[in-house]
């Protein structure tokens, strides 16, 4: 290949449209926002290779009504795609009448799923039931949902339903070959999830059914038939077909045609004299789910040397399901293993046992392989040598369960054989040299699920299914919570699961609840404490300390009083314990039930120093949270008064570095909060909540910060520090503005101010004016929101306070704008603007270039105001600004409005829309829903027009924002006088000059 070959592979385009839409170049997703371009290219890739006429794509877009201006608006769309994609005139050609999607394999899913289906297909012409085992596999695997995510209309969902029964013939094929493999165990879960969503289709309803019986559970497929039976009665009026009715009556009479077919085994090692022992525990009936595992354990490609044993290790957290996995895996394995198969738990971690000895544990297998005792030695070497000399030559499968090192399992493992064995443990065993290993995680939702239906049947499991599945999250996925509750429940069958559930949210109780018969989650986790040296013991309990459930080592190094690296190697060493879980490099988790669990052993083993432990961490929460903030938000005064001349203190590099650090710590510095309050900590919990405050506003979770900032409020007040009470006001005003609870953001506001009077307090005086300016904006109180802002940005003159005087003309420059001041309007904002960028503060000149836009936009000069917009939404973009998004692509979509272009507008302000709605702020969302409105009147598509302005009126009213009120009722009076409706037109006029009138805006700001 060329260097221009290469370079035209790597930017060429790849699609993915089963499912939804995905369009990536260089393995970048490429959005496309517009529905309309959405519908176009998937047409045409639906039709790879094929002429798709301009009527198609027409009918494809508009389904029953298109436009006059359709196959126009085809056309444009066509370019447009063609300019947004690399190489799009070569993706998309013109041929004839029509257009052709010039793509391949390699290009579009979609062909690469039915060139697997070809070759699966082919495969099992010729018998190669492997080869096509994985074809199909690898073609399901591409399966994302149905086209367009089903929302492509008429046209593109008959296109969905015709791919979804090739899916569904395809899958029906693969689970009859892996039954005819006798692979039941591993699909059972599977095959359930496709029957819930098909549960018409009889062919898979057949497989669920076989699959089920081959894996012992003969009454669940009885009740899954009968459950097809009454489905298929109930939803059409007919009896099961022929082939699910004649497999139901071959299972009631054990027809040995329908027996699980035996696994093939290896070629036999020479006959031995004596008989092969099989000592093998009881297989649970239930077992459910574990299909990756199983596979994993029973790989048959799995390669080996000749003469060595295949050692695989299993780890995991007490009560994670290793010893159930390994048994049911034995035993699918047991016949390839022809001289047999033996069983031993080691006792590494079992209530009141001492974990065996190699030399006790070579006895025990030697004495289950029917080695007489006098012929079992009683030294250490000669037992030794006597377990290796039965073991050479023989293929055998081993289970060393529950073992504690591997120190302990080294010495069981056969020198020379084909043997298989298999070893459980709760920490890796790492220096077992050779092994291969899978650490046991919780068990996937379905599968837990699936367990609760064995239990209690799917009736009692289905008349609950919320709390169903609230049950199993706080079961956590661990097999044996989930099965310990459904004893629980099917031994109270008076119960409702909700009962269960109340009894389990209970954080004290939990572990209490999770135990039966001596058995728990708490003994099983209470031995691995046990094990552990004191010192990890230590660093365990103090680790509880934590309030949330992810932690890193500068946390751990705080909570544990030491440096990053040793508290690092901490934190690994309980991994290696299972009682902590490595997320990423550097970040740790405790399952919900470890937490409950320490949390537990913190309290019955409380030690002087723990208190200590949570300060530390306070004051690292505290001072990385000031740090990260100082860095995100320069200019901001210091607590205690410090202004922004202060001395400069160590921070973070880069913005984006302490904006990361904010987000991946915002739940525990929540959780923080309240630890710190509870603990009577007050001087964090006075002080935590504003930086919590200040990341709200970029990020928008504003509902959680306000109860933290509550919090503070509180602890200032007990501490008696006026100072932080207003700190802590101010912020929690300025969340509460944005949540659109303006009542509340000028109480809190006012209170700031009267405390700011008491302590003669310049700087928070003129704060305080500015942030009411900003609320009495937004309630259309526009004069005197005027007057406030010009008074704070004079007086943060006079005091030296850049920042403030920044925001203050910002807001300044917005009043203006709605009182029609254009020229004063861009004044401000331009100088607003220069300030912040002088200080280097990213956030708050996003709302100072909007404003400015919209200044200019007022002026007439439509090109610089797009200019000025577009500034603003790549700042905020770099940002990830979540509450300031929507309303940024909706003042673009305004400007672009007034210069013409309606479909760059209509695509932005569906974006707007879109982010708003996924958005927790709603002081944005009636601007947000105005300006759709606005576009949509734009293009005369007046019933969705009138749909968003009556949003827009309805929101502003609720939160009494008069400004937008006005524009809402403006915009509705338009809409309904195009509509031919005078009457109406003229009253909502009316009512929107009363309000425009009062609040002095005119006619040219409307």
């Amino acid at each position: 290949m060329t260097r221009e070959d290469v370079q035209d592979a790597s930017t060429r385009p790849e699609f993915a449209v089963l499912g939804s839409l995905e369009v990536r170049v260089g393995g970048e997703l490429r959005p496309l926002n517009s529905s309309l371009q959405q519908r176009v290219l998937v047409t045409l890739l639906l039709e790879a290779g094929r002429v798709v006429p301009v009527s198609r794509l027409v009918e494809a877009a508009w389904q029953e009504d298109p436009p006059g201006s359709a196959e126009h608006q085809v056309r444009k769309t066509v370019a447009k795609l063609r300019s947004r994609l690399p190489q799009g005139h070569g993706v998309i050609v013109t041929d004839g009448s029509g257009y052709r999607a010039v793509v391949g394999a390699e290009d579009l899913d979609l062909l690469r799923f039915q060139e697997l289906l070809g070759r699966a297909r082919e495969s099992l012409k010729a018998r190669e039931t492997r080869q096509a085992v994985a074809g199909f596999r690898e073609a399901l695997t591409l399966w994302r949902g149905p086209v367009l995510a089903g929302s492509g209309g008429r046209v593109l969902d008959a296109a969905s339903t015709a791919l979804e029964e090739q899916r569904l013939t395809a899958a029906e094929q693969l689970y009859g070959l892996l039954l005819d493999e006798g692979g039941a165990a591993g699909i059972t879960s599977e095959l359930r999830a496709l029957v819930d969503e098909y549960p018409l289709r009889e062919t898979l309803r057949s497989r669920l059914v076989l699959a089920l019986y081959h894996s012992g559970q003969q009454a669940a497929a009885l009740a899954e038939f009968n459950q097809a039976r009454e489905h298929l009665a109930e939803e059409l009026g007919i009896d099961p077909g022929s082939e699910l009715t004649a497999l139901h009556e071959r299972i009631l009479r054990h027809d040995s045609s329908i027996d699980r077919p035996e696994l093939p085994a290896a070629p036999a090692a020479p006959r031995q004299e004596d008989e092969a022992p099989h000592a093998l525990p009881f297989d649970v009936p239930d077992f459910s789910g574990r299909g990756h595992e199983l596979q994993w354990i029973c790989r048959p490609e799995r390669t080996t040397q000749e003469g060595s044993p295949t050692v695989l290790a299993l780890d995991g957290m007490g009560g994670s399901g290793k010893t159930t996995l390994a048994v049911r895996a034995a035993h699918h394995l047991a016949g390839q293993h022809p001289h047999g198969s033996l069983f031993l738990d080691l006792h590494g971690f079992t209530p009141g046992q001492t974990p065996l000895s190699p030399f006790q544990a070579q006895g025990d297998l030697l004495a289950a392989a029917g080695i007489p005792g006098e012929e079992i030695p009683m030294v250490p070497a000669g037992r030794a040598a006597r377990w290796q000399s039965y073991m050479r030559g023989r293929r055998m499968l081993l289970v060393l369960d529950n073992a504690a090192s591997s120190e302990q399992v080294r010495e069981l493992i056969p020198a020379f054989c084909d043997s298989l064995v298999l070893v459980t443990s709760r920490p890796r065993l790492t220096g077992l040299d050779g092994a291969e290993w899978l650490s046991v995680g919780a068990l996937p939702e379905l599968d837990s699920h699936q367990i609760l239906r064995d239990t209690l049947g799917a009736e009692r499991v289905e008349r609950e299914p919320d709390a169903a599945r609230e049950l199993l999250r706080l079961c956590g996925g661990l097999p044996l919570a989930v099965r310990i509750a459904a004893a629980r429940l099917a031994n109270r069958p008076r119960w409702t699961v909700q009962r269960l559930v109340e009894r389990l949210r209970d954080h004290n109780r939990r572990l209490d609840e999770l135990t039966s018969e001596g058995r728990g989650v708490a003994s099983a986790l209470l031995l691995s404490y046990q094990s552990m040296p004191r010192e990890q013991r230590t660093a365990f309990r103090l680790l509880g300390r934590h309030p949330g459930r992810y932690l890193d080592a500068d946390e751990a190094a705080a909570l544990l009083d030491t440096d990053v690296l040793t508290a690092e190697d901490a934190l690994e060493e309980l991994v290696d314990s299972r009682l902590l879980e490595a997320r990423e490099p550097g970040v740790y988790a405790l399952h919900d039930l470890v937490r409950s669990f320490v949390q537990r052993v913190a309290q019955d083993e409380r030690a002087p120093e723990d208190g200590r432990a949570t300060e530390r961490l306070l004051d690292h929460y505290l001072s990385t949270a000031e740090l990260a903030c100082d860095t995100l938000f320069p200019g901001r005064r210091r607590v205690g008064g410090a202004d922004e001349g202060g001395l400069p203190r160590d921070g973070f590099a880069h913005k984006d570095r302490a904006l990361q650090w904010l987000d991946h710590h915002r739940e525990s510095l929540l959780a923080a909060v309240d630890a710190a309050y509870d603990e009577g900590l007050l001087h964090h919990a006075a002080r935590l909540p504003r930086e919590l405050g200040f990341h709200s506003s970029i990020r928008g979770y504003d509902a959680s910060a306000n109860v933290a900032l509550e919090r503070g409020v509180e602890a200032s007040i007990r501490l008696g520090d006026r100072s932080l009470a207003r700190l802590n006001l101010m912020n929690l005003a300025m969340g509460k503005w944005r949540l659109g609870q303006l009542s509340g953001a000028v109480a809190r506001l006012e209170e700031a101010a009267d405390l700011s009077r008491q302590m003669e307090d310049e700087h928070s005086e003129a704060e305080c004016s500015a942030r009411l300016g900003q609320a009495y904006n937004s309630m259309g109180e526009l004069k005197r929101a005027l007057q406030l802002s010009q008074e704070a940005s004079r007086r943060a003159q006079e005091l030296g306070f850049t920042r403030l005087d920044g925001s203050s003309l910002s807001m300044l420059s917005l009043i203006q704008v709605r009182l029609g001041r254009f020229e004063e309007a861009v004044e401000s904002a331009e100088r607003a603007v220069a300030i912040f960028d002088s200080i280097k503060e990213v956030q708050l000149s996003v709302s100072a270039l909007s404003y400015l836009s919209q200044a200019i936009e007022g002026l007439g000069r439509f090109e610089e105001a797009l200019a000025r917009i577009d500034a603003a939404l790549e700042r905020c973009q770099r940002m990830n600004m979540l509450s300031e998004l929507p309303l940024v692509l909706a003042r673009r979509a305004d400007v672009l409005v007034r210069m013409g272009d309606l479909e760059g507008a209509a695509d932005t302000s569906d974006h707007a829309l879109a982010k708003a709605t996924s958005s927790t702020g709603d002081i944005h969302r009636a601007a947000v829903h105005l300006s759709v409105g606005r576009v949509r009147y734009a293009q005369s598509d007046l019933d969705t027009a009138k749909d968003q302005q009556l949003l827009a009126h309805e929101i502003a009213c609720r939160m009494e924002l008069r400004y937008d009120e006005a524009c809402a009722l403006w915009g509705l009076a338009r809409t309904a006088e195009a509509q031919g409706h005078s009457q109406l037109a003229r009253q909502h006029r009316a009512a929107a000059d009363t309000l425009f009138s009062l609040m002095k805006v005119p006619e040219a700001a409307r």
